[in-house]
């Protein structure tokens, strides 16, 4: 774990995700969401793609990171064809630090 802009957290793919709320010159660049459905996903697949989606707005940082597994309603499987009875999903706040490092 590494403190940045006055959270700890840590850095993937060269965004910084945590959990907190980040300090400083920040600009928000809105909220991002993702669900992965597939069979065998995990933590890592939501951190790259809520780490794309956070590159592709301009930002580098996550604040207030949550991520998770859910399970499945029973109509969701019956109407959605999924494949696993869980989802991992991961959201947070997209932010632009003007001052900050790359990590």
């Amino acid at each position: 774990m590494e403190n940045f802009a006055g959270a700890v957290g840590n850095w993937h793919q060269g965004v910084f995700f945590t959990e907190g709320t980040l300090t400083g010159s920040i600009s928000s660049k809105g909220r991002l969401h993702v669900e992965i459905s597939r069979q065998n996903s995990n933590l890592f697949e939501v951190k790259n793609e809520l780490a794309r989606q956070a590159t592709a707005r301009g930002a580098n940082a996550i604040q207030r990171f949550e991520y998770g597994q859910r399970a499945h309603n029973w109509w969701d499987l019956i109407f959605s064809f999924k494949w696993d009875t869980e989802s991992w999903h991961g959201s947070g706040e997209a932010v632009l630090i003007r001052d900050a490092r790359a990590g």
